[in-house]
């Protein structure tokens, strides 16, 4: 089966979607078999975003053979086997010998090999036959056994990456080793599995793979807790690992889940009067969202004699019914981080970061002084990002910032300066300059951004179209859904603005004629699945569309909508 096939087994049997990462590793566990899947599913824990290896309960009547021939085996086959497992389904023969030193390793394989365990895969590569094979053969050590098995193991990977040999561990194996040899204990120990869990989170961050990188983040922090570090030390890696789920939220958990690591790593900042910490933890909640380049345009919409929206975030002093709502919790951290600012001597180092924190807190509040000051502290820090973003929250000289984050190559910079500069050249009229912006925007969406640059890269493309005269509401639902994953109140904001300039709310009570037509089955009691299957839409983009249903027929649940609108009148 495929991923696809079993993340929907895993939530016909749990009732909850699965972590896509753990359903990569319940696959790799189970060898894709859905039969052996189905027979584990009741103990998927649906919060588990697979960065840990779960801990299953084979059912004995798959378990049972592979232990009868477990128990064939000579001690030394079986002390080779068991160690083997702890190195993975695949395994080199000079790692084995190392983990093992005092073991006939090759007779012990041949043994196994016999009982149909193991097999040769290559010029000094084994593996195990069947996945199930290795998973028993794993469970069958204790704790304690198991987790010097792990320490050996480390340690034989980082000493052939010394060698320079072929087989240097990779950063996520030195990771999972050392973390699982931290049941040990010991400052040592634990101090090792802060450093490889660090590093591999460093790594995932660098490639785009942000979920990931929260998760290593956040196992240092516990590691580093454990080690009796200070809590301004822990503070700082869970503050990174806040910043990469909020980079790479995935759902409206995942974000909740960031913004509280934040909070609490900002909490142990100003309890240690750790400035850098303070500043990191505000910082990582990312900027106030605009509201798009056409609600901030201030223009007539296409084809209509009505106003676009007005108001934007980027220019303080904006507002209007088209204004971001501000965000407590974000300016209530930005408070904390300003007041913790010295009022005076403020080290040169610090310059930077204090610059960024008065720009979004003058941004929030639109405080015009505010942000000239910021803008002043940024120049004298001469740290050209902080310069550029105090720039964009003044209003000023857009074009020089817009080529100061192309140069830095700071995508959510990007973005924000696009936006912002876009909906300045259709304020002047410049349309040709605003769509090649916008274009701009959208091709930030490639590769793996940041859910802020997705979204904005999405809402640019919506925009896109409808500034071109060709409103794509499926695009609108694309930037929505994206949006609402960053800022719930921002992204519906975002949305109206968008739509009443596209004109795409045409029909009676607002509503597009695709979500007419997914009224109709709504209102039938028919689920988003069935719904999906017969408008011949994903079920994501079904729940979408119920989503701006509800909002425009002002109900908050299908019960709700039913009891209003199932008489059959028109909305």
């Amino acid at each position: 089966m495929d991923r696809r096939e079993a993340a929907e087994l895993l939530r016909e049997r749990t009732g909850r979607s699965v972590a896509p990462r753990l359903v990569e590793q319940l696959l790799r566990r189970t060898d894709a078999d859905p039969t052996v899947l189905a027979a584990i599913a009741d103990q998927v824990d649906t919060d588990g975003d697979g960065l840990h290896r779960l801990p299953l309960r084979w059912p004995d009547e798959l378990a049972e053979p592979v232990r009868a021939a477990l128990r064939s085996l000579t001690p030394q086959a079986r002390e080779t086997v068991t160690a083997a497992a702890v190195i993975g389904r695949e395994f080199d023969l000079a790692i084995l010998e190392g983990a093992c030193p005092d073991v006939d390793v090759l007779s012990g394989l041949d043994d196994a090999a016999e009982a149909g365990l193991v097999r040769e895969q290559g010029p000094q590569v084994y593996g195990f036959v069947r996945a199930l094979d290795r998973e028993v053969c794993y469970d069958t050590l204790g704790a304690r056994a198991r987790a010097a098995l792990h320490e050996r193991v480390a340690a034989v990977l980082t000493r052939l990456g010394a060698l320079g040999g072929t087989r240097a561990a990779t950063l996520p194996e030195l990771a999972h080793h050392t973390a699982e040899a931290a049941a040990l204990g010991g400052a040592a120990r634990l101090d090792a599995a802060v450093a490889a869990s660090a590093t591999a989170a460093a790594a995932a961050d660098e490639e785009g793979a942000y979920d990931l990188a929260a998760g290593y983040y956040a196992q240092a922090a516990l590691f580093a807790g454990r080690a009796g570090w200070t809590p301004a030390q822990a503070g700082r890696l869970l503050a990174a690992s806040g910043t990469a789920r909020l980079r790479g939220a995935g759902s409206i958990a995942a974000r909740e889940a960031g913004r509280a690591s934040l909070t609490g790593a900002l909490r142990l900042g100003l309890r240690a009067g750790d400035v850098g910490l303070i500043a990191a933890a505000a910082l990582g909640l990312g900027p106030r969202p605009s509201a798009g380049a056409l609600a901030g345009a201030g223009m007539v919409r296409a084809g209509t004699g009505s106003p676009a929206t007005a108001g934007t975030s980027g220019a303080v002093g904006g507002g209007g019914p088209g204004s971001v709502p501000v965000d407590v919790v974000r300016v209530g951290v930005l408070r904390d981080a300003c007041a913790a600012l010295p009022a005076a001597g403020l080290p040169p180092e610090q310059h930077s970061a204090a610059a960024r924190l008065m720009a979004r807190l003058a941004d929030e509040l639109g405080e015009a002084e505010l942000a000239r000051r910021a803008l002043d502290l940024a120049r004298a820090g001469g740290d050209p990002r902080a310069v550029a973003e105090a720039l964009l929250v003044v209003g000023d000289r857009l074009d020089q910032v817009v080529r100061e984050a192309a140069a830095l190559g700071d995508a959510e910079l990007q973005a924000r300066a696009y936006d912002l500069a876009a909906a300045d050249a259709l304020r002047r009229g410049d349309k040709a300059r605003a769509a090649a912006l916008l274009a701009q925007t959208a091709a930030l969406g490639e590769g793996r951004p940041t859910a802020l640059v997705r979204w904005y890269a999405l809402r640019a493309a919506a925009e896109l179209a409808a500034l071109r005269g060709r409103p794509d509401p499926a695009a609108a639902d694309r930037a929505l859904a994206a949006g609402r994953l960053v800022d719930p109140a921002a992204a519906e904001v975002a949305d109206r603005a968008l739509r009443d300039w596209s004109g795409a709310d045409t029909g009676p009570g607002g509503l597009t004629a695709r979500e007419r037509e997914v009224l109709a089955w709504a209102l039938r009691g028919a689920p988003a699945k069935e719904i999906a299957s017969a408008l011949v839409l994903g079920e994501r983009t079904v729940e979408t569309h119920l989503a701006s249903i509800y909002r425009k027929l002002g109900v908050r649940t299908r019960i709700e909508l039913i009891k209003k609108w199932g008489d059959g009148s028109p909305p």
